[in-house]
């Protein structure tokens, strides 16, 4: 796109001219020849504001990378590189393009011998059907009839290590105080087992205001937040590799970190309104039916309440979500000094 900045999004307009001559040919013309396969690009001229903006469009890569020069291209961060001095990135592109991009339906479990004894309880004990289709109506198979990480994710052997580990500080630097091993199970239980866990350690203090001569009994921290937090962490974390949510205890916070970006439709406006776009779809469903997810959006509408945007931290690489422990107490204390 020109005409618009990089950094702010304001239109700006442009005067770029994408029909002049490149080394004495037709700019499109030359561009076109020296593409490998042909692709269907256009110009897109718009006028916004009274300013001039123009649009280069890209169709998708359907069978084979497209290569200009007969060069192959891809962007590591801000920059362009050769995909030849990166050949496992150029070996996943190609896998993509064959296979589609991996998800937790296509890509087959390292663990084949799976066992689902404590899934068929949990639907049991929520009145819910679970018969001897259960491997296709969950969507636990690849198209070669083999396990998958959906099925990984729900099987009682996974061997999905799940830790909440407590520091007796505020950073990983000091003493561990704690390590409390969850996982290798199936995981829907497992939410409910950290939950759990979190309920017996999530103290309450008794705070006095001797002026007003009321008491007040707080919290260690939000319940229903750090519930939504891990139910989330654990609907939209990318299970492709096994790595499970981190949740850390500190002195002074609780951290729980999802190992995925945003969803690929999700916008920050949308993510921060509620408007619940799954990472996993197939993943999500199941926590519907299991009543682990109503899929309303209140998860993060309700952080947001409580501790402001603040609380999150949205990167490529991961979601953190970040609850104060005490707040509401150290509020009170300040007020009563």
């Amino acid at each position: 796109m020109w005409g618009i900045t990089d950094n702010s999004h304001r239109i700006i307009g442009t005067k770029i001219n994408y029909n002049k001559d490149v080394k004495k040919e037709p700019f499109q013309n030359y561009v076109a020849r020296n593409l490998t396969p042909s692709i269907a690009f256009e110009f897109i001229e718009l006028c916004i504001d009274d300013k001039r903006v123009v649009i280069l469009k890209i169709p998708a890569a359907k069978r084979v990378p497209t290569a200009f020069e007969r060069i192959r291209y891809g962007r590591i961060g801000s920059s362009k590189v050769s995909l030849d001095k990166y050949p496992e990135r150029e070996s996943l592109l190609w896998e993509v393009l064959s296979n589609g991009y991996p998800t937790m339906i296509n890509t087959e479990s390292p663990i084949q011998d799976l066992e689902f004894d404590k899934l068929k309880s949990y639907y049991i004990s929520k009145n819910l059907q679970f018969n001897n289709n259960f491997k296709k109506n969950l969507k636990l198979l690849t198209n070669n009839n083999k396990y998958n990480m959906l099925a990984c994710f729900l099987a009682d052997n996974g061997n999905i290590p799940v830790r909440v580990s407590i520091f007796n500080g505020k950073t990983k630097a000091d003493t561990m105080f704690s390590v409390k091993e969850f996982g290798n199970e199936s995981l829907i239980s497992v939410i409910d087992k950290i939950i759990d866990f979190s309920t017996s350690i999530n103290i309450v203090k008794s705070i006095e205001n001797y002026k007003k001569g009321i008491r007040e009994d707080i919290n260690l921290f939000e319940q229903d937040c750090f519930n939504e937090a891990v139910k989330n962490a654990f609907i939209h974390n990318n299970w492709l590799h096994r790595v499970a949510p981190m949740i850390t205890f500190y002195d002074d916070r609780v951290e729980i970190i999802s190992f995925s970006k945003l969803a690929p439709n999700q916008t920050i406006e949308g993510f921060y309104s509620g408007y619940s776009i799954p990472v996993n779809e197939d993943l999500s469903t199941i926590f519907l039916a299991t009543h682990w997810s109503e899929r309303v959006g209140k998860g993060v509408p309700l952080i947001v309440d409580r501790y402001g945007k603040k609380a999150f931290i949205i990167s490529e690489n991961g979601i953190k979500v970040t609850l104060p422990l005490y707040k509401m107490l150290l509020l009170n204390l300040k007020s009563t000094k």
